[in-house]
């Protein structure tokens, strides 16, 4: 029997499986690390060379890596309503707002996360290993010879190929079977399947 006071301080089940939920989202989120790093390194140089430059030119040595001669001058001269101005102000907005894009923008995931309602639990599945349980319950279904799976994002393509001339229901039985072994892994997102049945001679 289930008193007052067990039931008040049960924790709501429903709280924590969205909390689980948004915990194993942001775990196994995709990072960008490769733009990032680029970026950083680029501006880096670019920081480092300045600075360098800069230095030197009040210490009265300028290093001259950068060729500035004419840039300052063309800068002394123009005007902000000359069309080359305009032009490269727009360039450099755009490539600004491609590198903010690109890290709002989640990158290609290489996991797929499991649902557990337990905020201190995360698990998570490989593509690969996806793949292969994929694969095994597909090869499981009478008359499937063999079974090839593709994963992109939250879309599932099943190749199966069968020696049986008469199979016509042996897409639907694979993509059952698919999407029984999918409800026994429990995937955050779910997956949307595609068969295809290729008919090879025996």
């Amino acid at each position: 029997m289930t008193t007052v006071e067990e039931a008040l301080g049960r924790p709501d089940q429903s709280a924590d499986a969205r909390r689980a939920r948004r915990v194993a989202v942001h775990t196994f989120r995709p990072r960008r690390s490769w733009p990032a790093v680029i970026t950083g390194t680029v501006v880096l140089v670019l920081a480092v060379v300045s600075a360098a430059e800069v230095i030197a030119a009040l210490a009265g040595t300028p290093l001259r890596l950068i060729p500035v001669g004419g840039a300052t001058g063309y800068a002394g001269t123009t005007t902000w309503s000359e069309p080359s101005v305009q032009i490269a102000s727009a360039v450099l907005s755009l490539i600004g707002l491609m590198l903010i894009v690109l890290a709002l923008a989640p990158g290609s995931g290489h996991w797929t996360a499991l649902r557990t309602d337990d905020p201190a639990l995360v698990v998570g599945l490989t593509r690969p290993a996806l793949r292969r349980a994929v694969a095994a319950a597909a090869q499981g279904v009478s008359g499937v010879d063999g079974a090839d799976v593709t994963v992109r994002g939250n879309r599932l393509r099943v190749h199966v190929r069968t020696g049986l001339r008469d199979s016509a229901d042996l897409p639907a039985r694979v993509t059952e079977a698919v999407e029984h072994r999918l409800a026994e892994l429990a995937p955050l997102r779910n997956m949307r399947i595609n068969t295809d049945v290729r008919y090879t001679e025996g």
